[in-house]
């Protein structure tokens, strides 16, 4: 590759890190341009990779952006072959007060509507994601913080369509990922790093309000699981299978309540949790199942209908698991179309829940527990 060609691959990554880490902190072009001193014009020629900053001007845009100025060179690799498709493959529009997200869905053009939503808010969004995924956080953690940032700005949006249609389709994008991550197959890294990510988001919604009700919500590590759910003198229980433990006490005096299984959705190894779960219900601990409930088809405008949904009256075995089978404490979903129990009789129940506020019925149930275990 010649030299100057080099060179352009540097510009260009230099200018989408400025304007990922600008965007994250929800500045203009303008305001980014006062802070550090310079033109706006010579800004926004960084960003689209026109200009060459001096060195004078890095550490003035890093100054102004309250981040070290290595992080303005993220992503940027001295192996040509490291490069990245550059061409976006979502892109969202704002309309008479609605914003559409435009994506394609296996061989479908696809299109998902968000009412009261602005382009910059969307752009800050994917700004989040930009700048945590150049950064020394994980991929997780980038992900987490994007989607929280979107259900505050958007609290009234299905939380389980703002996962699937935006986030995902965002985090899929190569021109959201530093050049490092070209060669990865972002389909594949997205089913891993999700899971993981839906754990933080449950930890990091949760935790403050549970925290003041004597409960804890961790992600423990392998030695943490091991010790905890040791109390369960049970065969079927694996410790590694317990994505997020619920305590409560402190240090030596910390007692498991139970386990909280998440998964963006029903089908996603529901029935390889079941015998720990049975196990945890057995024992009189909380085994509950937690979930985006997250399931559409490729079409021009997709529904995330979710799979508890009653087809000609028919129950699915899925919803079964809970309300006659009674595999699981209980089931949250975060989808709004999911249908929630409603025979009274039934042996464990499903509720839905969103991200308006922490103190919901999810919380009122670990509550409810722990006070019984007192």
């Amino acid at each position: 590759m010649p030299q100057s060609t080099c060179m352009d691959d540097v510009r260009t990554r230099f200018g989408h890190n400025l304007r990922a880490l600008r965007e994250a902190r929800t500045l203009t072009q303008e305001a980014l341009a006062a802070r550090a001193g310079l033109d706006r014009s010579y800004v926004g020629g960084v960003e689209r990779g026109e200009r060459n900053p001096t060195l004078t001007a890095i550490s003035r845009l890093a100054h102004a952006l309250e981040t070290p100025p290595s992080s303005l060179f993220a992503g940027i690799d001295a192996d040509p072959q490291a490069r990245q498709p550059t061409e976006s493959s979502v892109e969202a529009v704002e309309h008479a007060n609605r914003l559409v997200v435009r994506f394609r869905y296996d061989r479908q053009d696809a299109e998902y509507t968000l009412d009261g939503a602005r382009r910059t808010e969307y752009d800050g969004v994917v700004g989040t994601l930009r700048h945590g995924l150049a950064s020394a956080a994980s991929n997780a953690d980038a992900v987490a913080d994007t989607f929280i940032r979107a259900t505050t700005l958007w609290p009234d949006a299905n939380p389980s369509d703002l996962w699937t249609f935006l986030v995902s389709r965002i985090y899929c994008d190569y021109s959201n990922h530093p050049a490092a991550n070209a060669r990865l197959n972002l389909e594949q890294s997205w089913k891993r790093t999700s899971g993981w990510a839906l754990e933080r988001v449950v930890v990091r919604h949760y935790s403050q309000i549970l925290k003041r009700l004597g409960i804890t919500l961790k992600i423990g590590d392998k030695g943490e699981k091991e010790i905890l759910l040791g109390t369960v003198d049970d065969p079927r229980i694996v410790p590694d299978k317990a994505d997020i433990l619920v305590t409560h006490g402190a240090d030596a005096a910390e007692k498991l309540l139970g386990v909280v299984h998440v998964k963006a959705s029903i089908a996603e190894r529901r029935t390889d949790d079941v015998p720990m779960s049975q196990a945890l219900v057995h024992a009189g601990y909380l085994s509950v199942f937690w979930t985006m409930d997250s399931k559409s088809f490729p079409s021009a405008k997709p529904v995330n209908r979710g799979e508890f949904g009653r087809a000609d009256g028919k129950v699915s075995d899925k919803r079964r698991d809970f309300e006659d089978h009674g595999h699981f404490s209980a089931c949250f979903s975060y989808n709004t179309n999911t249908l929630p129990t409603i025979d009274e009789d039934a042996v464990s129940k499903i509720f839905v829940c969103n991200f308006k506020d922490p103190d919901d019925r999810f919380a009122q149930f670990l509550l409810d527990a722990h006070r019984q275990r007192r």
